[in-house]
């Protein structure tokens, strides 16, 4: 029996919300961060391109235990700016062009800055019909871009990473599980390593991944796709899916999609396309021609948040079958029986792995309809043409090879001195070149090896980039990589110091 005296003591120990900062506060802290913000987009080109230090350099900084009772947030905000920020590179700076760097508009920040605010759940329709409805117009609009049929289904994700698993996961569905132990997936040596985590977490063995070699131009040639196809299925394996590239990473070479399309569609494989870093490509003539044949894939990976002007993070994946997503997904337990969807509606939640999801379309909503798509085709003319810039000013050099023309927006090259030097203590060369230029804080590219080769690379995908920040690019690398070579001996890689 309840006791009368409890109860009421327990009504009056809730009667009010928790302790927390009242409007005003709220308000001034939110000022503060906004405007640290707002610096920050508006002076990366002055700023530094990052730092980096050591664990044990940052754990002196940072290090604490939890304290028991808060801080003042604007001390708070300080270790922010003081202790964290200096320490991380800014990827959306003008000349960090490494890796596949990221280059948000304000216009995707401030959308995430509603999708954190709002902390809309975009999982199931009856609890958000509104982000579930823009999520659907967001992925309609890709599939429209890439010519994608109307059939076609997709879903947000966090990243290429898990759009690559995801499409993995809806290919393997229709194996049956006693053909899943001999099923091969076929690759190229060019592939995002995503596809090989994806690999392992499905439960492939590596013996199950055929390698198929990628010719002088770096691309996954049809005929020796064809060959392997052939030769697995004579030794009693089940030729099952392809992973084509649109836009690797390393070179920003796409492969031959329609003729790939036509062999996957006669051999009865799967064609997934991973164009997380290219698709945007789809949005120009030049890159409408060299995306010819992506909208046969049956599955296709994107990455708004590479090419597309988006903060981290946001992928997708579109499968050409839309049905074949809920198919593999959905479930319905006991605690979610309330949250069927009607016929016409979607449950984001029963189209992929993750029940509790961001409201990752809004950013994208936001951005697009304020700026237009005009905007994002003229992002990636502007990329590719900073890119021709980039090769042509690092053949004028007179100091450099051109280990891959410009293909897409990415260059690849490396310094080579006027005396003759072993390959090998080129790569050493080209390595100290890559940490020389980024220990300067005026930019920073990444290396990669191609036939073997250490290759600089050069990826433009920032609104912000000019031709002068190329200039500077080249000639600091110019620079650096003749100080470093007049330390080269023959045989030898050169001295760091």
């Amino acid at each position: 029996m309840t006791d009368p005296s409890h109860l009421e003591r327990l009504r009056a120990e809730l009667a009010g919300p928790m302790p927390h900062p009242d409007p005003e506060t709220l308000r001034a802290q939110g000022d503060q961060v906004l405007g640290w913000v707002l610096h920050h987009f508006t002076s990366l080109a002055e700023q530094p391109v990052g730092l980096t230090a050591s664990r044990a350099a940052m754990e002196a900084l940072l290090r604490e235990p939890a304290p028991e009772q808060g801080d003042d947030f604007a001390r708070v905000l300080a270790d922010f700016r003081d202790k964290v920020a200096p320490f991380a590179f800014r990827v959306n700076h003008p000349r960090f062009l490494a890796f596949v760097p990221g280059a948000p508009t304000f216009l995707s920040v401030l959308g995430d800055m509603l999708c954190a605010g709002t902390n809309f759940f975009a999982g199931v329709w009856l609890e958000a019909a509104g982000p579930s409805e823009v999520e659907l117009v967001v992925l309609d609009w890709l599939r429209t871009f890439l010519g994608y049929p109307a059939e076609a289904r997709g879903i947000l994700t966090s990243g290429g990473s898990e759009a690559n698993l995801t499409a993995l996961l809806v290919a393997r569905e229709g194996l049956s599980f006693a053909d899943r132990p001999r099923a091969v997936l076929y690759v190229t040596e060019q592939r995002h390593g995503s596809i090989d985590r994806a690999a392992q977490v499905i439960g492939l063995r590596p013996d199950q991944l055929h390698r198929v070699p990628a010719g002088d131009d770096f691309l996954l040639q049809p005929t020796a796709l064809a060959g392997a196809v052939a030769g697995d299925r004579q030794a009693g394996r089940l030729p099952w899916a392809v992973v084509a590239n649109a836009g690797t990473t390393n070179t920003g070479a796409v492969d031959p999609l329609a003729d790939l399309g036509r062999l996957c569609r006669r051999e009865q494989l799967w064609l997934h396309v991973d164009a997380a870093y290219g698709w945007p490509a789809i949005l120009t003539p030049e890159g409408k021609a060299v995306l010819d044949g992506i909208a046969g894939a049956d599955s296709i990976t994107l990455d708004p948040h590479k090419w597309f002007g988006q903060t981290f993070e946001v992928g997708c994946v579109l499968v050409r079958d839309g049905q074949r997503l809920a198919a593999t997904f959905r479930l319905r337990p006991d605690y979610l029986q309330d949250v069927e969807p009607a016929g016409d509606e979607v449950n984001f939640a029963d189209q992929g792995l993750a029940l509790t999801r961001r409201f990752r379309a809004l950013k994208i909503w936001l951005s697009v309809k304020v700026l237009g798509v005009a905007w994002f085709r003229a992002l990636v003319a502007r990329s590719c043409r900073l890119a021709e810039l980039a090769q042509r000013l690092l053949e004028g050099a007179g100091a450099f090879e051109i280990l891959s023309p410009r293909r897409l927006s990415i260059v690849c090259f490396r310094y080579r001195p006027p005396q003759p030097a072993a390959e090998e203590a080129l790569d050493g060369l080209n390595l100290a070149l890559a940490d020389g230029l980024r220990a300067t804080g005026r930019a920073f590219l990444s290396s990669t090896r191609l036939h073997g080769r250490v290759a600089l690379r050069l990826c433009f995908v920032n609104w912000r980039t000019t031709a002068a920040d190329v200039e500077e690019v080249v000639q600091l690398l110019l620079a650096i990589g003749q100080r470093l070579a007049a330390r080269l001996e023959p045989g030898q890689g050169p001295d760091k110091t």
